[in-house]
């Protein structure tokens, strides 16, 4: 495999054997007790975390590539424009996994620059493994998946998120509300990845979300890309990888 120019169906079969990795880790505890590694008013670190990202990265260590991954940093110079780079949250909705909600997943990209090439979301509680490449497709449990293409905001399903990292004012709400209120429905669930993977199977039609963390939607940028469908993703500057993202099955969704 290139440095600047991968086999992006050989690195497609790493990063779901990475997946896979960190789902077996995080099935295995599931619904046991949990170690907690730190707490605050509305988050929470667990063992399950590292755990997983250990068995993620080292399957990714067999590559030359160097790896961005949530719970232990940058391992290498991550973020150049010449050099793919690997970003890895291992577990995508801890709350929800610590609380026995099952809407949680493992979320495996392989980047360049800002632009992911290829992403997995495992859903490792339902079986399901979302995969996709821009320009070369994308994959709900192996078969094709495509955007719902709906165009209309006043009927579309929006998923979002409000992070932790981000204070939001009293203008600010008001004016959240009032933009998930154009939407037929909008949807909370706690997993960033997994909602855009459900945007890339046509289950959610939207997804917003500022100051996320670019860990986070890295593979579910790569799979509504790959599965036709529109996004606006640009830096914010709460902290350095922190983003703000407009994804949906059709650009014209956002033409609030």
């Amino acid at each position: 495999m290139s440095a600047a120019l991968p086999d992006i169906a050989a690195a497609m079969a790493v990063a779901e054997t990475a997946a896979a990795a960190g789902a077996k880790v995080l099935r295995g505890m599931w619904r046991g007790a949990q170690t907690t590694l730190a707490e605050t008013a509305h988050d929470v670190k667990l063992q399950a975390d590292r755990d997983a990202e250990a068995a993620i990265l080292a399957v990714l260590g067999e590559t030359p590539w160097p790896r961005l991954a949530e719970e232990s940093g940058a391992h290498g110079a991550v973020g150049r424009e010449d050099t793919p780079y690997w970003v890895v949250d291992p577990l995508d909705g801890t709350v929800n996994f610590n609380r026995g909600i099952p809407f949680c997943s493992v979320s495996v990209a392989l980047c360049l620059g800002n632009r992911p090439l290829l992403g997995v979301v495992c859903d490792f509680l339902h079986d399901e493994v979302f995969s996709g490449a821009p320009g070369h497709g994308a994959w709900h449990n192996g078969r094709p998946m495509r955007v719902s293409g709906l165009r209309e905001t006043g009927r579309a399903m929006l998923g979002f998120g409000m992070p932790l990292n981000r204070e939001y004012d009293q203008a600010e709400v008001i004016g959240f509300h009032e933009t998930v209120g154009r939407f037929r429905r909008g949807r909370q669930l706690g997993s960033a990845a997994l909602l855009l993977a459900w945007v890339a199977c046509g289950r959610m039609d939207a997804y917003l979300e500022d100051d996320i963390m670019f860990w986070d939607i890295a593979a579910g940028m790569a799979l509504v890309e790959a599965a036709g469908g529109w996004m606006d993703v640009q830096p914010t500057a709460t902290l350095p990888w922190a983003r703000k993202i407009r994804a949906a099955s059709h650009r014209d969704i956002w033409n609030l």
